[in-house]
C-alpha cells in the first residue's frame, strides 16, 4: 500500500499500488480519443512495484518496475475513491419526493411547450432536470397524432423498441394480452416487470376520447411511498428489498419472464433505484418457501395500501395535445374505467438513454 498526501488539501489516502498502476491515464494506457483502456489487465505484472515517486504541484509522478512512467492528477486520484462516489451520489440525486399536495404546488415546473422544446436546447435541459427531480413531466401543444407524438419524444430521447413496437397506439381492441387494452379500471403499476431491463421512461398521449366518460389517469411517486414504507414498516421494507418476485407476459409468439425484488436499492447509498409493482403481471410465486409466505404477503399489502392512499395519488385527465412522460422505475401509473371510444399513443425510453442524457447535461453524476 502507498500513503499519498494531497499537498493542497492536506488529506491523506492509502492506495493499492496495482490500482494506481491500473489507473494511469497516459496515452499509452488509455485511448485519449475513445476514453477506453489500451492495456489488458494481464499485461501488467501482478507484483508491479513503485520504484520512484515525486510531487510536482498537484501532480504525482511515478516510475514503475515494469519500465512505465505515470503522471497523475492528484484531484483525479482523490475523487476516484469509494467515499467520494458515495458523497457524489448522495448530493447529486436532486430528487423531490411528492404526494398530491406537493405536486400541485410544483406543477408549473413540469410543463414544457413543444415549440419551445424544438427551438431551445436549454428547454430540453430543463425538461430532463424536472424529469430527474420529480419523475414526471408534460409536453404540451402537441398535435394529437402518433406521428407528432413520436417527433416530440425524439426531440429529447431515442425510443425503445419492444414487441409492442417503438411507438404504439392502443384502445380497447385486444391487440395484445394486456389489461391496458380494455376499458377496465387499471390500478397503479409500473410497466415491464417481466422484462430483464424494464423501460426507464414511459410516454402516453391521449389522441382522442369521444362518446363517453371516465378514463382519468393517476400517478403515484414510488420514491415517496418507499420512504414511507421504510419509516412506518421497516421489516416490510426489508422483505420487499430481499424477496425475488417473478413477473411474466404470455401471448402468441411472446413469453417474457423476469424475477427481481419489488424494491431495488443502491448498495452504496441505500437509495431507491427501481420499484417493480404490477399485480397484473405477477407470475406463479415460487421463489420462497411456504413458511415465508405470510411475511411476504403482509409486507406487499402494506406497500399496496400506501400506493392506494388518496393523498399519494395525483389524478388528472390526459387530454389530446399533452404528452405525459414519466420515470417507469419510480412513478406508478393507472387509470379509471371509461366508456366511449378512447385511443392512446405511447412509447418507451431505455433507462440507459435517459441517464445518459442527464449526465451529458451535468444533472447527475
Amino acid at each position: 500500500m502507498l500513503i499519498l498526501k494531497h499537498p493542497e488539501t492536506g488529506k491523506s489516502l492509502e492506495l493499492n499500488k496495482f490500482w494506481l498502476r491500473d489507473h494511469c491515464r497516459c496515452g499509452e494506457c488509455l485511448n485519449l480519443d475513445t476514453n477506453q483502456r489500451r492495456i489488458d489487465l494481464l499485461d501488467l505484472p501482478s507484483d508491479v512495484k513503485l520504484l520512484e515517486s515525486k510531487y510536482e504541484g498537484s501532480t504525482f509522478i511515478v516510475k514503475w518496475s515494469d519500465g512505465h512512467r505515470s503522471s497523475y492528477d492528484l484531484d483525479f486520484i482523490f475523487e476516484s475513491q469509494l467515499e467520494s462516489l458515495i458523497s457524489r451520489r448522495s448530493k447529486s440525486s436532486n430528487l423531490t419526493p411528492w404526494n398530491r399536495s406537493i405536486i400541485f404546488q410544483n406543477e408549473r415546473h413540469l410543463r414544457f411547450s413543444l415549440p419551445q422544446l424544438v427551438s431551445s436546447e436549454d428547454v430540453v435541459k430543463s425538461l430532463v432536470e424536472s424529469l430527474v427531480r420529480y419523475g414526471i413531466i408534460f409536453i404540451d401543444d402537441v398535435p394529437p397524432t402518433p406521428y407528432m407524438t413520436e417527433l416530440a419524444l425524439r426531440r429529447v430521447f431515442p425510443l425503445m423498441k419492444t414487441f409492442f413496437g417503438k411507438m404504439w397506439t392502443f384502445s380497447d381492441k385486444p391487440d395484445h394480452a394486456d389489461t391496458a387494452y380494455t376499458k377496465l379500471y387499471l390500478g397503479s403499476h409500473t410497466d415491464n416487470t417481466y422484462f430483464c431491463d424494464a423501460a426507464g421512461l414511459q410516454a402516453l398521449h391521449c389522441i382522442e376520447h369521444s362518446g363517453g366518460s371516465g378514463g382519468e389517469n393517476f400517478f403515484v411517486d414510488g420514491l415517496r411511498v418507499v420512504h414511507e414504507l421504510k419509516r412506518l414498516y421497516p421489516d416490510a421494507y426489508k422483505t420487499l428489498c430481499r424477496v425475488q418476485v417473478p413477473g411474466e407476459y404470455i401471448e402468441k409468439g411472446e413469453h417474457h419472464r423476469h424475477t427481481a425484488p419489488i424494491i431495488q436499492v443502491d448498495p452504496l447509498t441505500e437509495e431507491l433505484v427501481q420499484l417493480r409493482v404490477n399485480v397484473y403481471d405477477r407470475a406463479v410465486f415460487d421463489t420462497i418457501p411456504q413458511t415465508e409466505m405470510s411475511d411476504f404477503y403482509a409486507s406487499l399489502r402494506k406497500l399496496l395500501k400506501l400506493l392506494r392512499d388518496e393523498e399519494n395519488q395525483w389524478t388528472l385527465k390526459l387530454n389530446p395535445g399533452s404528452i405525459v412522460l414519466f420515470d417507469n422505475w419510480r412513478v406508478l401509473h393507472g387509470r379509471h374505467a371509461y366508456t366511449g371510444s378512447r385511443t392512446m399513443s405511447g412509447s418507451y425510453v431505455q433507462r440507459t438513454d435517459f441517464l445518459s442524457k442527464a449526465r451529458v447535461f451535468g444533472i447527475i453524476d
